[in-house]
């Protein structure tokens, strides 16, 4: 695919029903009193930040092995076709390092979308086949992490 028909493809897909992959098994309640935002900033802090970033990057990898991938990452948001499991594990990673950093993952041969906002606490997951979504279930879990539906 051309990166012209990769950028329509991620366009399109942000429309489709998500999932997404967390640390924390259900969203949490309106009424919760504000502890979320309390965990939430103690997640937001190094060391935990970049061991819940390696849990994602972990994820990704596994993907790897079973799924063809084009990643990009704005601000420079150039395509980077089959990125190496190196290169793949680094742009996850670094999505810790600063916020506004943002990571698209296109699956073409599923057209499924994975997200990841720099500092974002949870990995978005666009339009995946039941197979692609127990696979991410399945490697999530093993991370500690949850997968559940997102909101429409």
């Amino acid at each position: 695919m051309t990166a012209a028909e990769l950028d329509e493809r991620r366009e399109a897909l942000y429309d489709a029903p998500c999932y997404v992959i967390d640390f924390l098994p259900r969203q949490v309640p309106a009424e919760g009193g504000g502890r979320y935002f309390t965990v939430e900033r103690t997640f937001r802090t190094r060391p935990r930040l970049d061991g819940l970033y390696e849990r994602f990057a972990r994820v990704v990898l596994c993907l790897l092995c079973y799924y063809d991938i084009a990643a990009s990452r704005l601000p420079e948001d150039e395509w980077i076709p089959e990125p190496s499991p190196e290169t793949l594990s680094g742009l996850v990673t670094g999505c810790a390092e600063e916020n506004g950093r943002y990571l698209t993952l296109l699956f073409p041969a599923e057209d499924v979308l994975l997200t990841l906002d720099g500092g974002d606490l949870y990995m978005t997951l666009y339009n995946p086949p039941a197979e692609f979504l127990e696979t991410v279930a399945a490697l999530a879990s093993a991370e500690g992490l949850f997968v559940r539906r997102g909101a429409e």
